[in-house]
């Protein structure tokens, strides 16, 4: 008779003491973040490096309690890392995404989270040296060239959250590809801010102006879908 016990994300399988006297198999599952840069050739290489590294090493700085594997790159313009839960691999998507705004980055990110067996230690000062079928499993879908690869895209172990985060972060992307680079830092200060008046003041507007804005580009609209995720999130 095999007895199993489960340890947070951990399984442990014992097998028949009269054979096996030690742990068999002990795997590990984890939030494992891939993303890449969308259309990457269209932009200079050394431009487009240097942006995203200073994004990366942002997101480290920031995210440092929240991550278990820091964010690496580990191609021209790949990169990957281990988030400590579903909820933190979230809020990294958002926090690309609107850094991206507060540094007028042309580019757009394109996304996989996937949760995925890991068989080696987790490295916990850069993303390399691991192995195990999640990060392959991550890597394909990643390499993937499908004409309608989705931006944020999704493969938990649940495969209703699965649909619903897709379903989702594809209408907030819709909203989010709509935006133009002029009007970035309009849009990141009105994001983090619901006062007309002194978004107005910095961007030289009055707030009638600011009001009409922010229901064109449909800021408060993202605003109530990015809540409405992390709340969700947190209640799965």
């Amino acid at each position: 008779m095999n007895i199993c016990f489960t340890f947070n994300e951990t399984l442990v399988l014992y097998g028949n003491p009269l054979k096996n006297s030690s742990i068999l198999a002990a795997k590990t599952k984890y939030y494992i973040l891939m993303g890449d840069v969308v259309s990457s050739s269209e932009y200079d290489a050394k431009v487009l490096r240097s942006k995203l590294k200073a994004l990366v090493e942002g997101c480290n700085h920031t995210m440092e309690k929240k991550t278990l594997s820091p964010y690496t790159i580990t191609l021209g313009d790949e990169f990957q890392g281990i988030s400590k839960s579903l909820e933190t691999a979230i809020e990294t998507f958002f926090y690309f995404e609107e850094e991206c705004l507060r540094k007028e980055i042309e580019f757009k990110l394109h996304y996989v989270l996937h949760y995925g067996e890991i068989e080696t230690e987790i490295n916990k000062d850069i993303a390399y040296e691991m192995m195990g079928p999640g990060l392959t499993k991550a890597r394909k879908t990643l390499s993937s060239k499908k004409r309608e690869r989705k931006r944020f895209e999704f493969d938990l172990s649940d495969k209703e959250l699965t649909e619903q985060l897709t379903r989702i972060f594809e209408v907030l992307d819709a909203i989010i590809l709509s935006w133009k680079k002029e009007d970035f830092p309009l849009i990141i200060s009105m994001i983090e801010s619901d006062n007309n008046s002194e978004v107005g003041k910095k961007h030289g507007k009055n707030r009638d102006q600011i009001w009409k804005r922010r229901k064109n580009l449909m800021v408060n609209e993202y605003n109530l879908l990015k809540d409405f995720i992390l709340t969700y999130i947190r209640k799965t």
